[in-house]
């Protein structure tokens, strides 16, 4: 007998090993199919679990959008008193600057008539009335405004 040809048998042993057989096929297949599905199971775990900490993130931010707006609510409401009292006070000072302008001249009106010797000095009230003779007391001055006293 003659020895077989090694090209012929290297062949045959190739053949073999490239077409496996179908019990082989069919289990790869089924453990393809198997791995899928695990595979399909956790993304889909995963997008719920995303899901999940999305809507409470949004629930989250919509609380502190809450809490901003009500805190610019209250800025918006304190900011408007602050305006209020600063039209009271700039109004204020305006109504004190006319006083002290006015006490300014009357005191150099005295000093001036003082200056000139005159021991009596007729002064004349707003409406052409006399002024009193006797001093004027500071509480006297400062009660004539309500928001004084």
């Amino acid at each position: 007998m003659a020895s077989p040809d090694p090209v012929t048998s290297s062949l045959a042993g190739s053949e073999a090993t490239r077409a496996p057989p179908a019990a082989l096929t069919e289990e790869r297949k089924r453990k393809r199919k198997e791995s899928n599905r695990l595979s399909a199971q956790r993304s889909r775990a995963r997008k719920l679990l995303q899901v999940d900490e999305l809507e409470a993130e949004a629930a989250a931010l919509r609380a502190r959008n809450c809490a901003v707006a009500a805190a610019a609510q209250e800025a918006a409401r304190r900011c408007a008193v602050v305006q209020a009292e600063n039209e009271l006070l700039h109004a204020r000072a305006l109504e004190l600057g006319a006083r002290l302008e006015s006490l300014a001249e009357l005191i150099q009106y005295i000093d001036a008539a003082a200056a000139m010797g005159a021991s009596s000095i007729p002064l004349a009230g707003v409406n052409g009335t006399a002024l009193p003779q006797q001093p004027i007391l500071q509480t006297e001055l400062y009660c004539n405004y309500s928001y004084y006293c």
